[in-house]
């Protein structure tokens, strides 16, 4: 199921019908936002048997390419922490030959941003150099950590995610959600499709149920403790987001309705008292910033132990 970037979809769609697909595409945006889900079904478009209802999704072709046993059809990912130089090289072995069933070789690079200098390096000289009946397909959700000259001989594609309210009428119309269920995991996964539905099919609680204690405390002895807990499960800091646009918004005086923790209004409402909005703000900032950071290989001790510095209220 694709849900949104439906412009996308027809950009994609036209490039196909008029045969006139580039050699290589990179689709950027955050995670989970349906880069990958795009990119199969922009496969299956070029390769269809159906050249009417293109993808029809039940030609031996599609279906393939859904169960990865294309002959003129791969996924590469990183092995381990990165793409490895060895991947591409693999990669460059099978592109320069031509297809064994399809119109073209197709080559889906997830997370691209994680090819190591020489993988990059090396992808390089395919992309300069791409072979006619090939496609290459880079994700990824870090553009600026991709190398420029990659960036350039590409066709860059951006996806963006839903707005909120959207998301919230498909979770309450497709799915069945309670509104403030169907609010909470909007906000929580900052309108990336991905994210929302792993959560709706989730049926326990969102994330954390009681206020964050770097949220409260002005203990500054405690930011290490509360840093090495942020390490053991780094998906507190997107929990941790949601809590400070909730101080944000009623720092702020805006409608409620679009907290994420409305339960636990009061509570919040004596927090925003000390908080500044600039500090909420440069708060929230901060936390993104530090995720980058750790998703950049930096020490995530030292980032998150800097994070907790930075969040904590002085007074």
């Amino acid at each position: 199921m694709i849900i949104g970037h439906q412009q996308i979809i027809k950009q994609l769609q036209h490039a196909v019908d008029i045969d006139h697909v580039a050699g290589a595409y990179l689709f950027a945006g955050m995670s989970n936002v349906g880069k990958e889900t795009v990119a199969l079904y922009f496969a299956k478009s070029i390769n269809c048997l159906d050249l009417v209802h293109r993808p029809c999704d039940n030609c031996l072709a599609c279906h393939k390419i859904n169960t990865s046993n294309h002959p003129d059809f791969q996924i590469v990912r990183p092995d381990g922490k990165q793409i490895k130089i060895d991947q591409i090289r693999q990669l460059q072995r099978q592109v320069v030959f031509q297809p064994i069933e399809g119109r073209r070789k197709l080559y889906i690079i997830t997370e691209a941003d994680r090819m190591n200098l020489e993988a990059a390096n090396c992808l390089l000289k395919t992309l300069e150099e791409p072979p006619a009946k090939s496609v290459l397909i880079l994700l990824t959700s870090h553009l600026d950590a991709l190398l420029p000259t990659i960036r350039s001989r590409c066709q860059i594609i951006s996806f963006q995610p839903l707005p909120i309210s959207e998301l919230v009428t498909i979770l309450t119309d497709q799915f069945s959600l309670s509104a403030d269920r169907a609010v909470s995991i909007a906000t929580l996964s900052q309108g990336a499709f991905g994210k929302a539905l792993a959560l709706a099919e989730d049926k326990g609680p969102l994330g954390i149920d009681h206020i964050p204690e770097v949220v409260t405390t002005t203990d500054r002895l405690s930011a290490f403790r509360i840093a090495e807990q942020l390490g053991e499960d780094l998906a507190q800091l997107d929990q941790l987001v949601m809590w400070y646009r909730d101080l944000l918004i009623i720092r702020q005086s805006t409608s409620f309705e679009l907290l994420t923790h409305r339960n636990h209004l009061e509570s919040l409402q004596k927090i925003a008292k000390h908080y500044s909005r600039i500090h909420l703000q440069s708060a929230i900032k901060s936390i993104f910033e530090t995720k980058k950071l750790i998703e950049r290989n930096v020490n995530a001790t030292l980032a998150l132990e800097v994070l907790v510095f930075k969040l904590m209220r002085t007074e």
